[in-house]
Formats: C-alpha cells, sequence, structure tokens
C-alpha cells in the first residue's frame, strides 16, 4: 500500500516551491512514470511510483497507475484519484485554460485526463453513476477530438441509464465513428424504433466486429482479456463491448436474436 499525499499536503508544496522548481520536479518524477510503465515487475512498479510521488506530489500519473494495479478499496482509490485531479490542474496552471478545446495533443495535460478517465472510472464502477457522466462530458469538451476513447465509455453509460437524448446527441456529434461501440449501439437504438433501415444498420455494426452477436447471445458478462491494448476488430474488443452494454441489450426483448439472425 502506498501513502499518497492528501490535497492539503499539495496545497503546501505548492506554496513552498517556486514555479520553476515545481516543473523540474514534475519532469523528473515524469520519468520515473515512464520507468514503471516499461516494468512488467510488480515490486519494481511499486516502487517507481513511490519515487515518483516522492520527487513530486504533483505527478498524476502515480496515482492513476496505482489505481490500475492496486486491489485497495474503491473508496480510498476515489480519494486519491480526486488529488491527483487536483494536483494535475496545479501542475498545469494558466495554460490549463489555453488549452482548452485541444488537451491531449498537448503532452503536458495528458496525465490530468489520465486522471479523469481513471476517476470517471471508478466512480461509475462505485455507483456514483452521474459524477461519472459529469467527468466524461467534461473530458470531451477538453478534447473533442477524443484521442482516449471517452466517447465510447459515454455512450455506454447513456445507454445503461436509458439517457436516449444525450444518446443521440453524442451519435450524431460523432457520426463518423464506425467502431463498434458506437455501430452497435446504433443498431439497437434502431431495433428499438423499427427504423425501416435498422437491418442495414446491424450489418454495418457487424462489419465493424463480427464475434459479438455471438457473444451477446451468452447473455451474460465474459472474462476480460489480459491485454493492455484492445485489438480493433477482434475478440478483445468484442468481449469489452459486451461487458460495457450487455444489460441494455437484455432488456431490449428480441434484439440480440435479432441481430444473431442477421450475422448468419
Amino acid at each position: 500500500m502506498i501513502k499518497f499525499p492528501t490535497k492539503k499536503r499539495v496545497d503546501l508544496y505548492k506554496n513552498a516551491v517556486s514555479s520553476e522548481q515545481i516543473q523540474l520536479e514534475l519532469a523528473a518524477a515524469q520519468e520515473f512514470m515512464f520507468d514503471a510503465w516499461e516494468t512488467d515487475d510488480l515490486d519494481a512498479v511499486l516502487k517507481l511510483i513511490r519515487k515518483a510521488i516522492k520527487k513530486s506530489p504533483l505527478c498524476a500519473d502515480a496515482y492513476s497507475f496505482y489505481y490500475e494495479i492496486s486491489d485497495e478499496p474503491l473508496d480510498s482509490k476515489i480519494q486519491n484519484l480526486e488529488t491527483a485531479l487536483y494536483a494535475a490542474s496545479i501542475a498545469l496552471g494558466e495554460a490549463f485554460h489555453e488549452f482548452a478545446g485541444r488537451f491531449w495533443r498537448c503532452v503536458e495535460t495528458r496525465p490530468y485526463m489520465r486522471a479523469k478517465a481513471a476517476l470517471a472510472d471508478a466512480l461509475w464502477e462505485s455507483g456514483n453513476f452521474y459524477p461519472a457522466i459529469a467527468h466524461c462530458r467534461e473530458m470531451l469538451q477538453l478534447n473533442p477530438n477524443d484521442n482516449q476513447g471517452i466517447r465510447h465509455l459515454l455512450t455506454s453509460y447513456y445507454l445503461e441509464l436509458e439517457i436516449v437524448d444525450d444518446l443521440a446527441l453524442i451519435l450524431d456529434d460523432y457520426s463518423g465513428d464506425t467502431s463498434p461501440y458506437l455501430q452497435y449501439t446504433r443498431a439497437l437504438l434502431a431495433y428499438r424504433h423499427s427504423t425501416p433501415y435498422a437491418d442495414d444498420i446491424a450489418k454495418a455494426a457487424i462489419d465493424s466486429n463480427r464475434h459479438i452477436p455471438s457473444l451477446l447471445s451468452k447473455c451474460r458478462m465474459l472474462t476480460k482479456s489480459n491485454r493492455e491494448y484492445i485489438t480493433l476488430g477482434e475478440m478483445d474488443e468484442a468481449i469489452d463491448y459486451v461487458n460495457n452494454n450487455i444489460k441494455p441489450w437484455l432488456r431490449t426483448s428480441g434484439a440480440i436474436e435479432w441481430l444473431s439472425k442477421i450475422a448468419q
């Protein structure tokens, strides 16, 4: 277990150190995190995270990566991630507003965005659905290009909670997105509304990932892949979609059978 700084400790650090020193120490801490991401040994990773946070309590990636690998209670993780987000905003300073609308393209914004994505995930997992959605919305405002794929998460959140108006808006905003995360959701909505060209929408979804219909027909959550990255069009992507969207499909009578028939 790693004891992370509190927001009060972050404030004390910010007020005690010059802006130049803050950036120098943060850069040094980030180097530890680059090494941590490339290390397979858990003990070595934890040592690097400790070094990073000791060097700079503003190193948001230390908090975020620990969230991914630790088995601490969610409440503790959420508290640490909230501090991470606060620390990352301090690290950005006035540049935060300057970079708004083009976050992620500016490398120095990425720790903030990673922390915010991790916090949204933790909040959703803990049942704090609407705060999680709020963080996702803010991320899309900060980075409409959405390099992190937050729109895919937000689409599943809206679908899970049946927030259909906002779901329709995001599907329209990203109409050029032909990933299965959006394509299969479009197909489900078309089926619900008995859209005349629903079958064509379903065929387009199937073309984006052919594994999903058979997985949906199992009517249950599936074991996640151990891969670090999801492969477009492959089984690990299909499992990820199904685990995040199975409930709305099950709630829609006849939808899975309809999709499976088209996929044959």
